[in-house]
């Protein structure tokens, strides 16, 4: 059973590619993975039907670590640093 859960961020259609596109994130504790993935579907698909597809290709592309654009933000980058006042 994995330890992280996913979040579709961002889901839109894309008029022009006749594609919903999203960003997909994977939280790990405090850090979160995040990659970039499009679905080619008619504007009327079913809203569950996109989004497993979305996660589903996220996922492949998460066991194929280190290929392709994703993004990632660990726990102490996360918050941002307050320096002290002079």
């Amino acid at each position: 059973m994995p330890a992280y859960r996913t979040e579709v961020s961002n889901l839109t259609y894309n008029p022009a590619t006749q594609r919903f596109e999203a960003l997909v994130i994977f939280h790990e504790g405090s850090d979160r993975t995040s990659y970039p993935c499009d679905l080619a579907a008619p504007i009327d698909s079913d809203f569950a039907h996109v989004t497993r597809a979305l996660v589903v290709q996220a996922k492949i592309r998460r066991a194929k670590a280190g290929r392709g654009l994703m993004s990632r933000l660990r726990e102490s980058f996360a918050q941002p640093h307050l320096r002290a006042a002079a």
